[in-house]
């Protein structure tokens, strides 16, 4: 086995348009048959959800179901990992509301990553800004513009800041969106950390990383954790930006919200106590941050701006 790609469908708010579109972009995009999707359903999934994914599973050998998954995030792909993943080159995490936009990607991957023998986890272009909504591709980490210039509340992190302030407030819909003044790199860049949304590692780096800290029920800074945890091992994390898909935001936020606010305080603590410093941090992190992992790729974004892009050679 080639792939193995995880999908746990556990949201209170998740609908079959959006379980059906993930499913199917990946099956038609993935651009190879030498795959595994792991598909875990929670007890409280509606009947139309249950049938539609029953259905795709008669169709296609490679799809394995596994029902009434009442756990984690976390707990679900560790659970996928250690059952299947010794088996696989590459694994997937993948959300229940996404679109996989480009065709034949794991060829596109490979050909991108190839020759590099140090990459830990490989992020891709979520094109959900022309929507009009605040999506960076990739984690913010501690680069100068994100802590010192207020590049997120003004949207002007990475391919961004080469738009006019409050570009944001000035037009809607695609059209828009689509014909701004974008600096995208032009090729695979190193990046700080992936969002959990669509990503990808060689199992063999994930063995290396090490399993999802299970936190709370959704990913709330799983993705930020591990792409410190991959830093910190001596690996880059990349993203390639001409591999694209959707994050699906029908409502404009996240669908995990409630739970957020609900388990957060516990994620952020357990977080602190790992890291030895809080998200985002403080200034005293920051001397911290430097001061324990100075020696690691921890470090890599620091004294950088977000779009000063760092091309793989």
């Amino acid at each position: 086995m080639s792939v193995l790609i995880g999908m746990l469908v556990g949201s209170k708010l998740s609908t079959k348009d959006l379980v059906e579109r993930s499913i199917s972009s990946i099956l038609s995009n993935i651009g190879t048959d030498d795959f595994l999707l792991v598909i875990g359903i929670s007890a409280f999934i509606n009947l139309e959800i249950r049938k539609f994914i029953e259905s795709i599973k008669l169709i296609h050998s490679n799809i394995i179901l596994i029902t009434d998954y009442c756990s984690s995030f976390a707990e679900f792909h560790n659970y996928v990992f250690l059952k299947y993943g010794s088996k696989s080159k590459w694994v997937i995490i993948a959300h229940d509301d996404i679109e996989l936009k480009t065709k034949n990607l794991i060829n596109k991957m490979e050909d991108s990553v190839k020759g590099f023998s140090d990459i830990g986890w490989i992020s891709f272009t979520d094109n959900g800004y022309l929507q009009g909504h605040w999506q960076p591709s990739t984690r913010e980490g501690f680069h100068y513009d994100y802590l010192y210039k207020d590049a997120w509340e003004r949207r002007k992190l990475f391919q961004f800041h080469s738009l006019e302030e409050n570009y944001w407030e000035k037009g809607k819909g695609v059209s828009y969106y689509s014909n701004l003044n974008y600096d995208f790199p032009n090729s695979i860049v190193k990046c700080h950390a992936p969002y959990s949304h669509f990503i990808v590692i060689e199992s063999e780096k994930l063995k290396r990383i090490g399993l999802c800290e299970d936190w709370s029920s959704v990913s709330l800074l799983i993705d930020e954790d591990w792409g410190l945890s991959a830093l910190r091992e001596g690996l880059i994390n990349v993203w390639i930006p001409d591999i694209v898909y959707t994050h699906v935001r029908e409502t404009g936020g996240t669908r995990a919200w409630p739970i957020i606010v609900k388990e957060g305080k516990r994620a952020h603590e357990l977080f602190t106590k790992k890291w030895s410093f809080s998200h985002p941090p403080t200034k005293d992190d920051l001397k911290r941050i430097k001061k324990i992992y100075g020696n690691t790729n921890i470090v890599w974004s620091f004294d950088k701006e977000s779009f000063d892009w760092e091309y793989l050679k």
